[in-house]
């Protein structure tokens, strides 16, 4: 028997971005088509990794994941 306790990752799954896309300017976890994961947001049209640099198309982003909840109480 564990003694983890089982955390609500509810709304936390990988989102196709061809199906659906955050709102504009929310910071999401995105995953490229070359494998990475990044924190970013999308701009219009434009997607952008957290520092505000242009993902490059040749590697669109093909998922996106919202953060989950923080903790409840703090660390």
């Amino acid at each position: 028997m564990s003694n983890f306790i089982k955390e609500d990752t509810e709304g936390t799954e990988w989102r196709d971005a061809s199906v659906t896309l955050p709102d504009d300017g929310e910071t999401v976890i995105i995953h490229t088509m070359g494998g990475e994961v990044w924190t970013g947001f999308i701009d219009g049209d434009v997607w952008r990794n957290v520092s505000g640099a242009r993902i490059h198309e040749e590697e669109p982003v093909l998922h996106w994941m919202p953060f989950p909840q923080p903790p409840e109480g703090g660390l």
